[in-house]
């Protein structure tokens, strides 16, 4: 007999309310593990049970799926990796996981993480097992097509972005006329948007890019309205990203950026 209960790790973004809703009206009992530094306290009101725990608490992340039953859980939302060189106070499971690690790299302490749950009865699913509405077709998704020098730039960003992709160091690429104006690093894809879009002084092409062996588990590529925020914020003119990158309230999305008239083409 199927468990119906599934447990979200939920942390910062629309990605986690999405995933409940999903869930939920698919018949699913969703109970919440929310990191308070980063997860909207309105998940409260979505969920069937949620606590509250601080980065680095993971002796109460699996006491609290254990006792209500939960055996899969999603990760859902981002945690921001500054976080760890702030002032948190990991319990020793935490410690003892940390203590382990070979590198920082977000899939070392990541898969760290999963292969831990895993130990402890719990398997982290992979983000796209339950849902599948998050995604657009390859191709021009607006009005407005990528023009020559944007294709150009596009497919020079996605090589740029494949690069860092490929050593674990940020997916997202910013590129004008065929120069990289910025590279994402530990800031995450918003703060690089709109470093390199200033860089560029208007007109910068963004490219958003899977690692070469994306685990399905964490870390998926997303784009959402923040996104589009950050773009229309430094005057850039185009949005690239491959297929499968999660696209949150895709209806509005395409419709912000065609009235903005911001290029956003799937590869």
């Amino acid at each position: 007999m199927e468990n119906k209960n599934i447990g979200i790790i939920a942390g910062y973004g629309e990605f986690p309310l999405i995933y409940i809703n999903e869930l939920k009206s698919a018949g699913y009992s969703v109970k919440v593990c929310a990191i308070e530094e980063e997860a909207d306290r309105a998940l409260a009101s979505h969920t069937d049970k949620i606590i509250y725990i601080s980065v680095g608490q993971l002796g109460k992340l699996v006491n609290f799926f254990r006792s209500e039953g939960v055996s899969e859980v999603i990760m859902a939302g981002k945690v921001r990796k500054t976080l760890m060189f702030k002032k948190i106070k990991p319990d020793i499971k935490a410690i003892t996981l940390f203590l382990s690690l070979k590198d920082k790299k977000d899939d070392t302490i990541l898969n760290a993480i999963c292969n831990f749950l895993e130990k402890e009865g719990i398997t982290v699913v992979p983000q796209t097992k339950y849902i599948s509405s998050v995604f657009l077709p390859s191709g021009v998704a607006t009005k407005r097509s990528p023009n020559k020098k944007e294709k150009e730039d596009i497919e020079f960003g996605r090589n740029a972005a494949m690069l860092i992709a490929g050593a674990d160091i940020g997916q997202t690429a910013v590129v004008k006329d065929k120069s990289v104006m910025a590279l994402e690093a530990i800031e995450g894809t918003d703060e690089t948007i709109i470093r390199g879009g200033k860089l560029a002084d208007g007109g910068a092409t963004v490219v958003k890019v899977n690692k070469p062996k994306q685990d399905l588990r964490f870390d998926i590529p997303a784009v959402g309205l923040d996104t589009l925020e950050a773009i229309i914020s430094v005057n850039s003119a185009c949005l690239a990203f491959e297929r499968n990158t999660i696209v949150l309230r895709k209806e509005e999305f395409i419709k912000k950026a065609d009235s903005a008239g911001i290029t956003v083409y799937v590869f």
